[in-house]
């Protein structure tokens, strides 16, 4: 399949959902969601390739070519005690997990997940996925870091406190020539006292700036950056921001930025979209390039 068959998949999806909300079938998007929940289903696509996992069995669809698989898959949640007045409670520390997917059909090949989130600040979190195939060799990697620091003194002076967000996605095949990097995308918000900064990397263009309307976890907000595109070689603007949308059940973080070069016929842009429920994952695109992972369990 296709990117763009994959991406029209995605965005069906997504605006089913969202209408059934809307005209008042909210019952049957939500038992859609139950039932889907209930059989562990999650869906990947990224470039040419895309899975569908049911339980521990696997579909796989790549270049018009079909294959199933068998999926083993494992989480670890590690968790501490703690007193609250007379009341014992538990809370995560972190978490651990791992998806192994091989698969023999038309096209055979295996897919390794391995991931990582910690709830102790710093918050960190990575996700690495390996998809090999006869056809290909693909690699993915979602990393975040936040972190908030307290004013520290530095002789006379107080420097913060200080606040960072950041999170980055990249995308790249991988051959006897150097990797070709499909999508790259990074974007980190720090506050230095009062001083609120950006910067944005949308491929091989690097930008700094400002990060305005933040609120306090630096989660939502606009970006005004100035930048440099290492293809072209020339000075470019960076505008965009990310923003948190609630509508009835649906909620997820909506980023978007794009250059801004009056004279320059290539624009170049990315999207991405974080969602939190009714299910988890993400889609993020990157100059027509598109990659998903949705979940659907509790």
């Amino acid at each position: 399949m296709d990117t763009c068959k994959s991406l029209r998949l995605v965005l069906l999806t997504l605006v089913f959902f969202l209408f059934s909300s809307t005209i008042g079938f909210g019952d049957v998007a939500e038992d859609t969601v139950n039932v889907l929940k209930s059989v562990n289903l999650e869906i990947q696509g990224m470039y040419n390739a895309i899975s569908l996992n049911v339980w521990n069995a696997s579909l796989v669809y790549e270049d018009s070519k079909w294959a199933v698989g068998l999926r083993l898959h494992d989480e670890n949640v590690r968790s501490e005690a703690y007193k609250l007045g007379f009341i014992n409670l538990k809370r995560p520390v972190d978490k651990s997990y791992f998806n192994l997917l091989a698969f023999v059909g038309q096209v055979q090949g295996v897919a390794l997940t391995i991931g990582y989130e910690s709830y102790s600040i710093p918050v960190t979190g990575f996700e690495k996925t390996y998809y090999i195939s006869t056809n290909q060799v693909l690699q993915t990697e979602y990393s975040k870091t936040w972190l908030a620091l307290p004013s520290l003194p530095l002789g006379d002076l107080v420097i913060g406190p200080f606040a960072l967000n950041y999170e980055g996605f990249s995308l790249s095949k991988l051959g006897n020539e150097q990797p070709k990097v499909e999508i790259n995308m990074k974007r980190g918000y720090a506050l230095i006292d009062t001083v609120p900064l950006s910067f944005v990397q949308i491929g091989n263009i690097y930008s700094l700036g400002i990060f305005v309307f933040a609120d306090k976890s630096l989660e939502q907000g606009a970006i005004v950056n100035l930048g440099w595109d290492l293809d072209e070689g020339r000075l470019v603007g960076l505008l965009g921001g990310r923003i948190f949308i609630d509508f009835q059940d649906f909620r997820f973080f909506f980023s978007t930025f794009g250059t801004y070069v009056p004279s320059s016929q290539n624009l170049k842009y990315g999207v991405w979209f974080r969602f939190l429920s009714p299910f988890s994952g993400d889609l993020i695109i990157q100059n027509n390039v598109a990659y998903f992972k949705l979940r659907f369990s509790e």
